[in-house]
């Protein structure tokens, strides 16, 4: 098989995901940055519910660094998660289900070539994805004055990769673990779901400040890079340890699989009732019996 053909495959595979969540981030990024100096005169002297503050990171409501991390990446990287869940889910279990993968496994490829190309195949649209905010940012910035810098707008999205691939990365295991795309992606939703709301519950609750540090979403807090620049060496490759230990935990899951041709089935089957055999000496009498 040619060298990459899985790559380019996965990203047509995902293209029109890719697509559409990329113009919804350039959208969002050029209305925030556009309406951000009429905002900034009505909130001077609000004060921020708490409930709010784990939304905004360590900046004030009222600077471009505070409103920007509100209003844009606080919750878009869910987009890229959903479009790293679709993408992920579908190269394993989905393609199990649609009858293919036991064909691409029959030509001359390793299972681990096929996970890996194809993990680079989503890694590369989740990061055009994330760059199509980058346009709206500097036509924003164009249109109106707001005091921030391109070049920490633009390591504040690239920030919001790593996160992603924690999530691409455990929804490749789950689909390779598990035995439908709907268990697999339900599994990442819901590891989704409880670490984000732990993260912004985490903000406000006292009980749950320690349990948020275990959020990857408490990683990702944009707004220290756009008041202080990219200085997230740390947490990036925290990050980054835990997608690649889910990326092995996936290979190995997917190296002991057994493909089925054909979606699976997974039915709950009640436990049979006990029966003992009967021994040699009362299977003879019975067969004297009927003879």
């Amino acid at each position: 098989m040619p060298q990459l053909v899985l790559v380019r495959k996965t990203l047509r595979d995902v293209r029109t995901a890719a697509f559409w969540i990329g113009v919804a981030l350039f959208l969002t990024a050029l209305l925030d940055t556009v309406i951000y100096p009429s905002y900034r005169e009505q909130l001077q002297g609000f004060e921020v519910p708490e409930f709010l503050r784990g939304f905004m990171g360590e900046a004030e409501w009222t600077s471009p660094a505070g409103f920007f991390q509100a209003e844009f990446f606080s919750w878009t990287p869910l987009l890229l998660i959903t479009l790293a869940i679709i993408g992920a889910t579908g190269t394993l279990a989905g393609e199990e289900a649609n009858g293919t993968l036991d064909l691409l496994l029959a030509q001359p490829i390793t299972r681990t070539r096929l996970v890996l190309e194809k993990t680079a195949g989503l890694v590369i649209g989740v990061v055009l994805a994330a760059l199509a905010g980058m346009p709206g940012f500097l036509l924003g910035l164009l249109l109106v004055d707001v005091e921030i810098s391109a070049a920490r707008l633009l390591a504040a999205t690239l920030y919001q990769v790593p996160l992603t691939l924690i999530f691409l990365a455990l929804s490749l295991w789950a689909s390779a673990a598990l035995p439908t795309r709907g268990t697999a992606a339900a599994v990442a939703i819901a590891a989704v779901v409880v670490t984000y709301f732990l993260n912004m519950l985490g903000a406000s609750v006292d009980l749950l400040e320690t349990p948020r540090k275990l959020s990857p979403f408490y990683w990702t807090d944009a707004s220290r890079i756009l008041l202080y620049g990219f200085q997230e060496w740390v947490r990036t490759g925290v990050m980054l340890g835990v997608s690649l230990a889910f990326l092995l935990l996936a290979l190995w899951s997917f190296q002991r699989r057994d493909i089925a041709t054909g979606a699976r089935e997974w039915r709950w089957r009640p436990v049979r009732a006990l029966t003992i055999a009967p021994s040699p000496a009362v299977r003879e009498r019975g067969a004297q019996r009927a003879g």
